[in-house]
């Protein structure tokens, strides 16, 4: 039975992996953070209001394109360059980002109106949850005027929807309530006081103040993982729900590690932004409008804004529906920030071995380590997400047994419902899978991929990070659910144990292979738009029907078992 519920909906663009994970075998050597060329200087939105100085404003914000007078690199000058002459600028590495992207995003919009046509007297709920993070200059433009959170269909044209989370909304984010519950669910702090926050000491305020009537402030907290956390922090509540569901929890879990610098830092400490916008080196951060540098200092430790995460899927579809979507960035910028997302999954994520291999003749035992690399849960961010280990053993080019399979429309072979895989410690037969997931149950106890309908974490196998405790920070709140069972499922990974029988022609060495395979939008979450009658449903379903729905990789393990073994 369908039960009614309030406030739905996440972001689901940089959400992931807020850390890390996946690519298929052979891996790539890991791609930079930026790899585009340096471009011509071309505007990224169409001007809509002018005042003094040809200044181009939205209320409390600026386009893109006015930031990018003096924040994109140019083929006249040095700044926002590297040495081999890639773009590192704010913009030009932004533009192709789920974050420039996120009320582009076709899945979240068909969600958003599935979940609105299941619920209709809780549009302007949902709406005004959603566009919090999906579409922030609307929502927070809305509230300093005083106005209500605008309907969907009032702002599908607006440039302050379409360019998502834009540079001033970050850059204008007030300190004071970030890292507690009240900046959770979106609910950042703006005031339209034009201070432009950054994390360098010092700035030069007259060229800013000159082109924008902005001020560059120096404020810590841009960098801080609490300005990450208030939108990948996301509560929902089912009408007559107890309790409040959450969502994601990135920023949660990875307070909960060892990766938190939030109290005494160690060698150990990383934030998101050291994970997910890399290090471009020292160099200055704008040059003039006219193309060409100026005398600013240099600054060391400049981040690339491509904000890698675990959506290279998402990414790819925006690419092969660049003009039905709107999306103004290349097809190269985009085809960038997917390979940096597939390089970051493939090679900070996750981390397989191979112990404990004991061969007779009717039975090989194995177990398989699996260490999550990131700073949170592994798989974390938006609930569809989950990570899953695929195992063959091969004798020769035979395959003797495999766990894990996957057909071409991306769902695992053997199984009939994907919403209802338990966790399991040990595998012994070839219709079992290890899966690594959240599965939330409605009110009636019944799976469900309706975040208006979540209730309670019935399954999450997600790996917890290293260092998490259960009573460490929200301890309660991130604790693994439905893996009591499994002795070896603990902080920073799990211990996968494998029982195959063997045939009688088993003879010689035996190969032990293991891929662990990620989806960010897994098929059992795309069905359960499928009875949806909304346009916006029907387009994603059409995007996805010719998208490649292979899974990614995040990293795989071999052993040879020899037949003395």
């Amino acid at each position: 039975m369908l039960r009614k519920s309030v406030l739905v909906l996440p972001i689901l663009s940089f959400g992931l992996i807020v850390a890390c994970a996946v690519t298929a075998a052979p891996e790539a050597a890991p791609a930079s953070a930026s790899s585009a060329p340096a471009p011509a200087e071309t505007p990224l939105a169409e001007s809509t209001t002018r005042g003094p100085r040809n200044e181009v404003r939205w209320g409390a914000f600026l386009p893109a394109e006015r930031c990018a007078t003096c924040h994109s690199a140019s083929p006249r000058a040095r700044a926002m360059t590297t040495a081999s002459g890639d773009d590192v600028s704010p913009v030009g590495t932004w533009s192709a980002t789920m974050m420039a992207n996120s009320f582009r995003d076709p899945y979240w919009r068909a969600q958003m109106a599935t979940e609105i046509e299941a619920e209709p007297h809780l549009k302007h709920q949902i709406e005004s949850l959603c566009l919090r993070c999906h579409a922030p200059m609307e929502s927070q433009q809305a509230r300093l005027d005083g106005r209500e959170t605008p309907a969907i269909e009032d702002i599908v044209a607006s440039p302050l929807a379409a360019e998502g989370v834009s540079c001033t909304v970050c850059h204008q984010a007030q300190p004071t309530n970030l890292g507690t519950p009240e900046s959770f669910s979106g609910r950042i702090e703006i005031k339209d006081d034009k201070q432009i926050f950054g994390p360098y000491s010092d700035p030069a305020p007259a060229p800013m103040r000159m082109h924008t009537g902005y001020t560059p402030t120096h404020g810590e907290h841009i960098s801080s993982s609490a300005l990450c956390g208030a939108c990948h922090t996301l509560y929902t509540q089912a009408a007559g729900a107890k309790q409040p569901f959450l969502e994601q929890a990135p920023y949660l879990e990875w307070r909960n590690s060892v990766f938190s610098d939030e109290g005494q830092k160690t060698a150990e400490s990383r934030s998101c932004v050291e994970c997910h916008m890399m290090d471009a080196g020292s160099m200055r951060i704008a040059r003039n409008p006219g193309g060409v540098d100026f005398n600013i200092r240099v600054r060391d430790q400049v981040r690339a804004h491509t904000m890698v995460g675990g959506n290279a899927f998402m990414t790819d579809m925006l690419r092969a529906n660049r003009d039905e979507l709107g999306v103004t960035a290349s097809d190269e910028a985009l085809k960038r920030v997917a390979t940096a997302s597939r390089a970051l999954l493939a090679h900070q994520t996750a981390n397989l071995e191979v112990l404990d291999i004991r061969r007779s003749t009717e039975q090989l035992e194995f177990t398989v380590k699996v260490e999550n690399l990131t700073g949170h849960k592994l798989p974390s961010g938006y609930p569809s997400r989950r990570a899953w280990l695929r195992v063959e053993v091969r004798q020769g080019q035979k395959v003797l047994f495999q766990s894990g399979g996957f057909d071409t429309s991306g769902r695992l072979v053997n199984q009939q419902d994907e919403l209802a895989l338990p966790h399991l410690d040990l595998v012994r037969s070839p219709n079992e899978v290890i899966v690594y997931e959240m599965i939330a149950h409605d009110g009636e106890g019944q799976p469900t991929t309706s975040l208006a309908q979540m209730e309670t974490r019935h399954k999450d196998s997600r790996l917890l990070p290293k260092g998490w405790r259960k009573d460490g920070p929200h301890g309660d709140e991130t604790a693994p659910v439905g893996t009591e069972a499994d002795p070896d499922f603990a902080a920073g990974g799990d211990l996968a144990h494998y029982a195959v029988a063997l045939p009688a022609d088993a003879q010689g060495d035996l190969i032990v292979v293991v891929w662990m395979m990620y989806q960010s939008i897994p098929p059992a979450w795309v069905d359960g738009l499928r009875g949806s009658r909304t346009e916006e449903a029907k387009r994603f379903l059409e995007m996805y029907a010719t998208a490649d729905k292979k899974p990614e990789t995040i990293g795989t393990a071999v052993a040879v078992v020899p037949s003395g073994k």
